[in-house]
């Protein structure tokens, strides 16, 4: 996986012992949504540590929220396979709690 740049020129980390991984905030997320699949997911309002303002976080499992957001904490993904073919755009990324 190649490293994305920030807006100031600096490449967002890798977490985790799974290259693949990426530490994404839970407090820099938006509302959670449901799509027409009933997936549910958040989209990323900021550049963070690993993954950038207007990317999909799509949640698996049960994840706590509060006031309908995402709650403040550390969760651990993987971009997803269509995103991976897409050269441009925001990404795709399931997420998993921190165990």
């Amino acid at each position: 996986m190649a490293y994305r740049q920030r807006s100031n020129g600096l490449p967002f980390k890798q977490m985790g012992s799974d290259k693949n991984q990426v530490k994404i905030i839970g407090e820099d997320t938006g509302k959670i949504k449901v799509d027409k699949n009933n997936q549910s997911y958040v989209l990323q309002g900021y550049d963070g540590v690993g993954a950038m303002k207007g990317d999909t976080i799509q949640l698996s499992g049960d994840f706590p929220k509060v006031d309908g957001k995402l709650i403040e904490g550390d969760y651990y993904g993987k971009e997803t396979t269509g995103s991976k073919k897409r050269k441009d755009g925001p990404k795709t990324f399931n997420i998993r709690t921190e165990e």
